[in-house]
């Protein structure tokens, strides 16, 4: 039988690769070869698709990490971490963002430099990216899970390179700069850290103590998908699917959750 590790690496490494992280991004934002870092990567990102790109970095919205982390788990450890990193994630980006007030690319660049996919989003504040956060925050999710869960492990370098994709394809599509997405990245791995770990009222033996949450979060997930412009319209049809998976996810659940006995009879 294959053995489950339920817990996600140390303290003292996880904290050490996101501060790595973090202090790159520093130092980048810092050098004056930022701007052709930025130019570079952009443009070499053309090599794939401007729908492939849509599409992954339609995967790194709020609502899309909730419908990502909640069906991992056919039970409801998933969807409560997800709403726990949902929440610290959210906190920290909106916080950060407004505080250090850093441009867009396009608004500190000729934007006819910058390869655009989608609408151009110049006018917000820059870093953190809030994708990469996100994206990065649902690969360590994904990996805890996997462990929890005794998933083959060829999983966790699949979810750590999906999670990676995603918090580059902000380049790609012309929204943040490489500085951003490192410092994202880094507090994304903080932030699922954390969300795994939390003092929270989570029972984490019993696979089934809040049944309604998963269908609450995937629902959510669902109407955002199916309801909201995000500006990428190359990746709509992607975008539907993503609502299509958490609909189905939701109806399984609800069949199961009235299937389920709730009682034992006495002898």
């Amino acid at each position: 039988m294959q053995e489950t590790d339920s817990q996600p690496p140390k303290a003292r490494f996880w904290f050490a690769v996101a501060a790595l992280l973090i202090g790159a991004g520093v130092l980048a934002h810092h050098s004056e070869s930022h701007p052709s870092w930025m130019l570079g990567l952009n443009h070499a990102a053309q090599l794939m698709s401007d729908t492939f790109w849509s599409c992954i970095t339609v995967s790194g919205l709020g609502w899309a990490v909730l419908i990502l982390v909640s069906i991992m788990s056919r039970g409801d450890l998933g969807a409560r971490v997800v709403i726990t990193g949902f929440i610290l994630g959210g906190v920290v980006t909106h916080t950060l963002k407004p505080w250090l007030g850093l441009p867009r690319p396009g608004a500190a660049l000729d934007i006819d430099l910058i390869h655009f996919i989608g609408n151009p989003v110049i006018n917000h504040h820059s870093m953190p990216s809030g994708h990469a956060l996100a994206a990065l925050c649902m690969g360590t999710l994904w990996v805890c899970l996997i462990r929890a869960h005794a998933y083959p492990r060829w999983l966790q370098g699949l979810s750590w390179a999906i999670a990676s994709t995603i918090a580059a394809s902000r380049i790609a599509v012309g929204a943040h700069w490489p500085a951003d997405v490192l410092v994202g990245g880094g507090l994304g791995l903080m932030v699922g850290w954390l969300a795994w770990r939390f003092p929270f009222p989570w029972p984490r033996k019993k696979e089934f103590a809040f049944p309604w949450l998963p269908v609450l979060l995937e629902s959510l997930g669902a109407w955002a998908a199916f309801t909201f412009d995000e500006g990428m319209p190359l990746a709509l049809v992607w975008q539907w699917l993503l609502g299509g998976l958490a609909l189905a996810s939701v109806l399984w659940r609800i069949q199961a959750w009235w299937s389920r006995p709730t009682f034992k009879p006495t002898a």
